[in-house]
């Protein structure tokens, strides 16, 4: 599919028509690529944080929660992987005389903030010898725990496309796929970020010795990315910012955008089950989304990609998938989007990282959730945002229970703030961010946070 193609219709016969005789075991055909190595994963050295560090050391850690998609397995091969890579770092910088004590000094702290917290309040270091045979159990266990739910045995790729389902948004979406995504999405078009200053990273700036030292200083996937803030650097966007209020579904708001114009949406996500609560017939807005795209497809790709068998979005970070398709139900048009694939904290339960202990810190790692995800949007801008709608919401204020007002301040601090090199408020490296919701009581309590904003 052309990227300019970002409306267009069918000119097949209806969807619905098809869907009347189509059987998802019958008929849905798909492929899938080869699934990499989990201890290959790209480890972003000069953007690793204690914050970090410390939120994949204790999800790993927690053992007293059913790991419906091997979302633990995921964390402890970056683990294992970084491990690795520091030694790799620590041999190499004995050859480099002239920064050797930078890489020392870079290094150790790194290796510092591998401790963790456990329930008791104990402080840990890892052992890594533990660490190498638990992954190596894990690796050997070929159950999941989602596909012993629905009946299966030992665990085979891709079975969420292969489990009978008598539902017609379900049936649809798998239609949706076979339609625009039988071979899945590219690498390319999925792209996994761990914290905002993964992002700040491929922003143009002069590179110290050290940050040499420490390439590749960013994914391949992300080779568009950079070369997209080379041309049009953050300083120089300097757009309207157009904050409108939508009060319908995401799924409908999607072909309301100009046609030509880039869309990059936020999907209110569940962490550790890739779609939520799809399997299942749930009705939350990332469930809405892929029951009305081929999205799903997408997360489980990164699943079965990049993420080797499990699925894990960082707790502060995000996937980030290009060029999703929408299908309008009526009128067999089809749109174009990009999808922010983030997470919120879930209010009284925690899911797979811990919640904050109080209000102060879940509004400092609730920041640092918003920070990422707008970053990934500004460094996936196509052109200089111009012609790029952003669509948010408000995340996490339904199931998992955050407070509307609060939810709101923040994606208003968010956006008044600089970031990725901008010389004002980052919403203005867009041309129009929309909120979108089908509550008109909480777009009515966003438009009141964000009245004395100054366009």
């Amino acid at each position: 599919m052309e990227e300019s193609d970002r409306s267009t219709t069918f000119g097949d016969s209806s969807l619905n028509t098809n869907l009347q005789s189509y059987s998802t075991t019958d008929h849905f055909n798909f492929t899938y690529q080869t699934m990499p190595d989990p201890l290959a994963v790209y480890i972003p050295v000069a953007s690793l944080t204690k914050f970090l560090l410390c939120s994949i050391l204790c999800a790993v850690s927690n053992q007293e929660r059913i790991d419906w998609n091997h979302s633990r397995r995921t964390l402890l091969a970056f683990l294992l992987a970084l491990n690795k890579r520091l030694e790799e770092l620590k041999e190499i910088a004995n050859t480099r005389d002239e920064i050797s004590d930078q890489i020392t000094r870079k290094l150790d702290e790194i290796r510092q903030w591998l401790v963790y917290e456990d329930r008791d309040g104990t402080c840990r270091e890892p052992n890594w010898n533990e660490l190498r045979e638990t992954y190596q159990k894990m690796t050997a266990d070929k159950v999941d725990d989602t596909w012993t739910y629905y009946g299966g045995h030992k665990t085979k790729p891709y079975y969420e496309l292969t489990i009978s389902v008598s539902h017609p948004d379900i049936e649809r979406s798998r239609l949706y796929m076979d339609c625009t995504r039988p071979n899945g999405f590219q690498s390319d078009e999925l792209k996994l970020y761990w914290n905002a200053e993964q992002l700040e990273q491929l922003c143009p700036k002069a590179e110290s010795q050290l940050e040499k030292f420490l390439q590749p200083l960013y994914d391949p996937s992300d080779v568009d990315a950079v070369e997209a803030l080379r041309q049009h650097p953050v300083w120089q966007r300097n757009h309207h910012g157009k904050i409108t209020y939508v009060n319908k579904g995401i799924e409908k708001a999607v072909f309301d955008v100009p046609k030509d114009a880039q869309i990059i949406l936020l999907s209110f996500a569940d962490e550790q089950s890739p779609g939520g609560g799809y399997l299942i017939r749930a009705w939350t807005q990332e469930e809405i989304i892929l029951y009305n795209s081929d999205a799903y497809r997408s997360l489980l790709d990164l699943k079965y990609g990049r993420m080797g068998g499990g699925y894990a979005i960082p707790e502060f970070g995000l996937a980030y998938v290009r060029n999703i398709c929408f299908f309008h139900r009526d009128t067999q048009e089809r749109r174009l989007t990009d999808m922010l694939v983030a997470n919120c904290y879930c209010i009284g339960a925690a899911e797979l990282y811990r919640n904050p202990k109080n209000k102060t810190e879940w509004k400092e790692k609730t920041l640092a959730k918003f920070h990422a995800f707008i970053a990934a949007a500004v460094a996936n801008t196509k052109g200089d945002g111009s012609n790029t709608y952003l669509l948010l919401g408000p995340i996490g204020t339904g199931a998992f229970g955050n407070d509307v007002q609060d939810i709101a301040k923040l994606f208003r601090e968010i956006l008044q703030s600089k970031m990725m090199g901008s010389n004002g408020p980052i919403r203005q490296a867009f041309s129009n961010i929309w909120f979108v919701c089908t509550d008109a009581w909480k777009n009515e309590i966003f438009e009141e946070i964000f009245s004395n904003i100054e366009v």
